[in-house]
């Protein structure tokens, strides 16, 4: 990772205690990432990315209330200088053209490898590039 003034840091945004749980633990290990918030649902999202400084957020499309996609396309309306990063646990392409659409600049399924989430949100924040882009 190059050398930053300030950690990357990260909003987890999941209905899932379980994988929030493990999800941060994972970043947590990752040096210049900060896991500094998480919501549960899209609303949650929406105020937490207002009041905090988030860099990069982790959202999941299938949420309560408002889905996962509506959720990235606001954050990304609202905050234009945030990352947005589509988790799911479907790979369909028709899923994930419709986080690209929303503004997502990357896309994880949820089974991936702690290297490969540690890439996209670095990948995310630092040049916006999606992970998939920054791999090649």
């Amino acid at each position: 990772m190059p050398e930053r003034h300030r950690p990357i840091n990260v909003l987890i945004v999941d209905d899932q205690p379980i994988f929030v749980d493990a999800l941060r633990a994972l970043l947590e290990s990752e040096p210049g990432v900060c896991v500094i918030a998480t919501a549960e649902d899209g609303e949650e999202a929406l105020r937490v990315a207002e009041s905090t400084d988030v860099d990069v957020a982790l959202v999941d499309l299938t949420l309560p209330g408002i889905d996962g996609i509506e959720t990235m396309r606001r954050l990304v309306d609202e905050q234009p200088d945030l990352k947005v990063i589509a988790v799911s646990g479907r790979s369909e392409d028709v899923v994930e053209r419709a986080a690209r659409e929303a503004g997502a600049a990357g896309f994880l399924l949820k089974g991936a490898l702690h290297d490969e989430v540690a890439a996209a949100i670095v990948a995310a924040a630092d040049d916006g590039r999606s992970f998939t882009e920054a791999k090649q």
